[in-house]
């Protein structure tokens, strides 16, 4: 019921969410720590996203900076619409990389449909589930971004689904890791992600609101992963003359 309340009373959920201090609690993540190339890769957005539920810039920006500072040869966006940020994808990676595209939408990736990158584009339309896949092999992906369902439920579901399919030195990246959502059940993701957490390294990459994950942050990369995890700090506390923090 109350559930119900809030569904369609955002500006509601959205200010009540404020006082949920403690939601958030993923370490934060420096690009810069990660990769070593970070600041000197530069990415380029042609085509601005449009209409409803389109992938904040920023968020973009470090999605297409994971990419471009790793180079992978095989990735896949889970909720993908109008397909925007599979074009931005298409555009940073090699010509002979593979992107997968899956969104229960019948007519999703119309971004891309007719422009040269579509080659290069797999679309899959249905749910997210067990046949989904199965034509994937495990370890197979280097990239994998998980944009569709929002809800616990939903995105527990895409995860779990998706795990087993990215590659020892590859990456998991979550979008909307934020503090909005949770009365009205739309944004399970900060709880998800959290208990998540608890068996995996994941991180919240600073800047943005999108969370990351690799398998070898657990093993020969932990090190790595460790040295680029930013001590939380209040903005008050900040020196804005002497810090590596990107600007949210």
């Amino acid at each position: 019921m109350l559930k119900n309340f809030f569904y369609y009373r955002p500006f509601a959920d959205r200010t009540l969410c404020h006082f949920l201090k403690q939601r958030l609690v993923l370490p934060d993540i420096s690009l810069q720590g990660l990769f070593p190339n970070f600041n000197d890769q530069p990415v380029t957005l042609n085509q601005l996203p449009c209409g409803a539920w389109s992938t904040p810039l920023a968020d973009i920006v470090m999605l297409l900076k994971v990419i471009v500072c790793t180079q992978p040869k095989k990735l896949m966006e889970v909720g993908s619409f109008r397909g925007y940020t599979a074009l931005y994808m298409a555009q940073h990676i090699s010509p002979d990389a593979k992107i997968v595209t899956v969104d229960r939408y019948p007519e999703h990736g119309e971004a891309y449909l007719n422009t040269p990158y579509a080659s290069i584009i797999e679309r899959r339309v249905g749910e997210t589930n067990t046949e989904m896949f199965q034509q994937d092999s495990k370890d197979s992906y280097d990239l994998i971004f998980i944009d569709a369902d929002h809800s616990y439920s939903g995105v527990k579901n895409d995860t779990e689904l998706v795990l087993p399919l990215v590659s020892q030195n590859g990456f998991i990246v979550w979008h909307d890791y934020a503090n909005w959502g949770y009365f009205d059940g739309k944004n399970g993701v900060p709880e998800y992600l959290k208990e998540l957490s608890e068996k995996l390294p994941i991180a919240h990459i600073t800047g943005s609101d999108v969370a990351i994950y690799s398998p070898a942050w657990a093993g020969e990369k932990k090190h790595i992963y460790e040295s680029a995890i930013q001590q939380k700090v209040r903005s008050t506390e900040v020196n804005p003359w002497n810090t590596d923090y990107l600007r949210g």
